[in-house]
């Protein structure tokens, strides 16, 4: 190099998109002093909390904070009766005791939390598995209604991310073949309550979440909600054993004793949410279309919601991710490598389930018999969610999201014989295990 050569001034090197990733050690995208994790706690609940303490009474199901919250939670809903218990899968539980005479069989999509399949074993009922739609993650009518047989007896339906699952053809079915309805709205609370103009799902039973992760976010706690002075009676002989509503204190011969009775502090941060609660399914839904907007132009990317429907709650922000348009191999360790990369961005995002929900559970080894279930294993392959799409978080943080989504995506070609380095060696060490 001449002397001359050395003295011209250098131009400055660009880095390439994959050096400016977190996980090559650039800066994250997502600032997370200005994110709020869900259930953002407030002064509201600390004000409720102390209301409950000094009461000095934290289990009774007759506790004033108990009946007050079913009482909102009822008008919120447009006059269901609403009972208070343990948690949804309490409530689930007491729903299918309530309806198992209809048949022995229970139909169900094979997408759901396994908490919420657990109480059709305890239930004493035998689950058919439904496939489920790539366009909600809920039930496949179609495929529900070619799996219908006369031993089934009874429907549940989970509204999954915040979606509701109308599916009108596969109730209408049900009701003309006295197929009980039991629909789990842990995920989207805004199934329990009709629209202006009009009707409500139709439905024998709704069970809600109380769960710290839900609309809610208090706890432990879940509610079972109808119109049917039957199935509100069978509540309380199933969840109580030795305190009755009206005070007293009895034990029943025709009480479970299973004592599902709902957390009084759980109970009190709950109640202190319902006045707000419409305000924070705007503020969920607001997110949701920025994220829609913003996600919806990137290739290879699938949004698990239908914004039509006006009752969405928008629990999560749901994605599947189509490896192929990207020319990567349609694998989970392709899904798994991506989402990796989002969170170190420092975007809230989550696995929800790698394998069928009944595959978490004893009950059922012979399920892997069954015939095959290609969108539910689609799903299970290339799902992720954003999990912190709830208020405070606002506008702002969503479009840190996207940015943080668009400075990935512009990566990946760069990445991709990395990605498929990877996912060959994820098959290698699956084969090696089978």
């Amino acid at each position: 190099m001449t002397r001359h050569a050395a003295l011209r001034p250098t131009k400055p090197r660009i880095p390439s998109p994959k050096a400016t990733l977190a996980a090559y050690g650039g800066r994250p995208v997502v600032d997370q002093r200005r994110l709020a994790r869900w259930p953002a706690p407030s002064l509201d609940h600390i004000s409720a909390l102390i209301e409950a303490a000094r009461s000095g009474r934290y289990h009774r199901v007759n506790h004033p904070i108990v009946s007050r919250l079913e009482d909102a939670l009822g008008q919120w809903s447009g006059g269901l009766q609403v009972r208070a218990v343990g948690s949804g899968t309490a409530a689930i539980h007491i729903a299918l005791d309530y309806v198992r005479e209809r048949g022995p069989k229970i139909l169900t999509p094979a997408l759901n939390w396994p908490g919420a399949l657990g109480p059709i074993h305890f239930a004493g009922l035998e689950p058919v598995f439904a496939d489920v739609s790539l366009e909600d993650g809920c039930i496949d009518e179609n495929d529900a209604l070619a799996r219908l047989e006369p031993e089934i007896g009874v429907l549940l339906l989970p509204h999954l991310f915040g979606n509701i699952s109308e599916v009108p053809r596969l109730r209408q079915t049900a009701r003309t073949l006295d197929i009980a309805i039991v629909d789990d709205c842990a995920q989207a609370i805004g199934a329990v309550r009709p629209q202006p103009g009009a009707a409500r799902i139709d439905s024998d039973a709704f069970t809600l979440s109380g769960n710290g992760a839900k609309h809610l976010g208090a706890g432990e706690l879940g509610f079972l909600c109808g119109t049917e002075p039957g199935l509100i009676e069978h509540v309380d002989r199933v969840s109580l054993s030795s305190s009755a509503r009206d005070g007293g204190r009895i034990f029943s011969p025709m009480s479970y004793g299973l004592n599902y009775r709902p957390n009084v502090l759980s109970s009190a941060v709950a109640l202190s949410r319902v006045p707000t609660l419409e305000e924070q399914l705007e503020s969920r839904a607001e997110n949701a279309a920025v994220l829609r907007i913003g996600l919806s132009g990137l290739p290879g990317l699938r949004i698990l919601h239908r914004f039509m429907e006006a009752r969405n709650s928008f629990l999560n922000f749901a994605l599947l991710l189509e490896a192929g348009e990207l020319g990567l191999p349609a694998v989970p360790a392709t899904r798994d490598f991506i989402v990796d990369l989002l969170l170190q961005e420092g975007v809230p995002v989550w696995i929800w389930l790698r394998r069928p929900a009944w595959a978490y559970l004893p009950f059922w080894p012979d399920e892997a018999e069954q015939p095959p279930l290609p969108n539910t294993e689609k799903l299970l392959a290339a799902l992720f969610d954003i999990v912190e799409i709830a208020p405070p978080n606002g506008v702002d943080v969503m479009r840190a999201y996207v940015a943080a989504f668009e400075k990935v995506w512009t990566a990946l070609p760069e990445l991709a014989p990395e990605i498929r380095k990877v996912a060959e060696g994820a098959g290698s060490l699956a084969t090696g295990r089978g």
